[in-house]
């Protein structure tokens, strides 16, 4: 199992010998029906720092992670127009899941895609990774709702099934303050004036690393409310301009 936050922002490189620079890994891009993984957006950089060359598509069976760094195959329908017809994908229909709201059917929010679990192998979806933000994910930490729990996609929204609601968090500053809370109860329970100061201590630090996570999260996520964040969650053919020159290539490759 791999996660797509494992791989976002990690090199990519290509080539015969596999060391050629070709971009970064922007956004993971999924099939509309089954929200199988189907391969990665790559960023190239800018030609001479000045003119933007399009992004690249590269599938998700064509390359192997190495060093922490992306390599590609050097087979042709490995990448953009070629990997799409070898995958039967219609590049417009293709979702961006992560950063896309997830409701349940009778439209009670839980949050929105933080990233999204998948068998490496094949490409298929395992689970969504959802927290309402950068500030809740460090707080409460994430929870995995298995994919099988989603019904449709519908305005650009997942809508899952009510058993959703019981999926459990994991990780997070609250469930450690939780951890540490038992374990300074335990110290009280034995009566020890020594045990009762370090335990209001432990409480006292847990509370605090979980404050500045939360104000720490929240600026962290007014910064990154940008064009980026905007093309998250959404089908390709309501990008806007942020893939534009990829498709306009794709549709060019296409004909």
């Amino acid at each position: 199992m791999r996660s797509t936050k494992e791989l976002i922002g990690v090199r990519v490189l290509g080539g015969p010998r596999g060391t050629r620079r070709i971009g970064k890994v922007l956004r993971a891009v999924f099939r509309p029906k089954d929200y199988r993984l189907v391969g990665y957006l790559v960023s190239r950089p800018d030609l001479l720092f000045m003119f933007k060359r399009p992004d690249r598509f590269i599938a998700y069976d064509a390359f192997r992670i190495l060093d922490g760094r992306m390599v590609a195959t050097v087979d042709r329908d490995s990448w953009d127009a070629a990997a799409c017809r070898r995958l039967g994908l219609d590049w417009d229909a293709c979702l961006l899941l992560e950063g896309m709201p997830v409701l349940t059917s009778d439209g009670e929010a839980l949050g929105r895609v933080d990233a999204v679990d998948y068998d490496e192998r094949n490409g298929k979806t395992l689970a969504l990774e959802v927290t309402d933000n950068l500030a809740a994910r460090a707080l409460l930490g994430v929870s995995r709702i298995p994919i099988e729990y989603v019904t449709e996609c519908r305005d650009a929204q997942l809508i899952v099934r009510r058993e959703a609601l019981g999926v459990q968090t994991e990780g997070g500053l609250a469930a450690k303050a939780g951890e540490g809370a038992a374990r300074a109860g335990d110290a009280l329970a034995k009566g020890s004036a020594k045990m009762r100061k370090g335990a209001r201590e432990v409480t006292r630090k847990a509370g605090q690393a979980a404050t500045e996570a939360l104000d720490a999260g929240s600026k962290a996520l007014g910064r990154g409310l940008g064009a980026g964040s905007r093309a998250v969650g959404t089908q390709m053919k309501r990008t806007k301009g942020m893939f534009k020159a990829f498709r306009d290539e794709y549709r060019k490759a296409s004909k």
